[in-house]
């Protein structure tokens, strides 16, 4: 899912639920629901253009969907418990991004054997969040995501 898609969820989360633990934990939860519907997002078919390109969308729709956020849940949210569950809920793609920023190539999946700890220890920390993803290509993953946040939202009303 896109950051905005997990944004959204988690400032209706917010809204919901004012304990900021409580809207945290839920937040962190909703991101593995949501990413185990098939979606497009930011990273799929990355390989297919420059990681600088990809990193910049990434980047503007990390600032799009923090901002979204505020101005929609601010008013119904604790500023503290819409932080929290925004951080919440945009932190494992945020832990994958060491791996993708100084590891993974078009060509390259997995670490050599002779790879060092660290890229070792990079990709499992990104690659455990990708057991829950579903990909879908665009746009019936763009489809699927809005039907889910759109779900979520009914759901938290």
């Amino acid at each position: 899912m896109t950051a905005t898609a997990h944004a959204l969820v988690a400032g209706a989360i917010a809204s919901r639920f004012t304990d900021p633990v409580a809207a945290g934990t839920l937040a962190l939860v909703s991101h593995y629901v949501m990413d185990s519907v098939p979606h497009w997002d930011i990273g799929t078919n990355w390989r297919g253009r420059r990681k600088t390109i990809t990193g910049i969308l990434a980047i503007a729709d990390t600032v799009i969907a923090i901002t979204v956020a505020y101005f929609l849940f601010a008013a119904n949210a604790p500023l503290l418990t819409l932080a929290v569950a925004l951080a919440a809920s945009l932190v494992p793609d945020w832990i994958e991004t060491p791996w993708y920023i100084f590891f993974a190539r078009q060509n390259k999946q997995e670490p050599a054997k002779n790879a060092g700890w660290l890229e070792k220890l990079c990709f499992v920390v990104y690659k455990i969040p990708n057991m829950f993803h579903a990909k879908a290509q665009f746009p019936l993953g763009v489809l699927t995501q809005v039907a889910t946040v759109l779900f979520f939202l009914k759901i938290l009303e």
